[in-house]
């Protein structure tokens, strides 16, 4: 009999050894970092955060080109501020008349008469939560009076950017000019 006892005993000692491991091991699995999320799901999201940027950094340089304005000045969140050669501005309304300013208003796009495009290239982007950093190089090509294709500027942007609303923004966008054209009026007198 005391035999007996002592087996169920130890089975029962070993059935509830085996839950708390079980269950220890179940919570370690489950422990999530930042927010709630496993580390799969983090991972996940970040790389989802990056492409989204990434599309929205290129995404700039075809609403560019392509003269739409008001989509382009839309990428801007609504505290967002864009700096280069064309001076300073302040949210998208703000962006898109300095734009318009500096440009004119563009005839509608035709892919037979571009007049320039933008090569973006060399992305590092950093994802924070909401919020990020990107890097990238810009090459500007422009048509020549005989029809050829020529890089006319290159430079770089700094960017800080936010998720507004469910969507990447520029928070703030800065667009030095790394290699000026001495020939365009806005290089005119200055020194590369």
């Amino acid at each position: 009999m005391a035999q007996r006892i002592w087996a169920t005993w130890v089975r029962s000692g070993a059935v509830a050894l085996s839950m708390v491991i079980i269950c220890a091991s179940a919570m370690s699995l489950a422990a999530r970092p930042s927010g709630g999320q496993s580390d799969l799901q983090a991972r996940v999201q970040k790389l989802e955060a990056e492409e989204a940027i990434r599309n929205l950094l290129v995404e700039y340089g075809r609403l560019l080109d392509a003269h739409d304005l008001p989509g382009y000045s839309k990428l801007f969140a609504r505290e967002g501020a864009w700096t280069g050669s064309f001076g300073t501005a302040r949210g998208p309304e703000e962006i898109l008349a300095m734009l318009q300013k500096s440009m004119g208003s563009a005839s509608a796009y035709d892919p037979n008469r571009v007049r320039s495009i933008h090569l973006m290239s060399n992305f590092s982007i950093h994802v924070d939560g909401e919020r990020a950093t990107a890097t990238s190089r810009w090459t500007n090509f422009a048509r020549t009076e005989d029809n050829k294709l020529v890089p006319r500027l290159a430079g770089h942007y700094n960017d800080t950017l936010v998720k507004e609303d469910g969507n990447w923004r520029f928070l703030s966008r800065e667009a030095p000019r790394d290699i000026p054209n001495p020939e365009t009026p806005a290089e005119a007198g200055k020194s590369p």
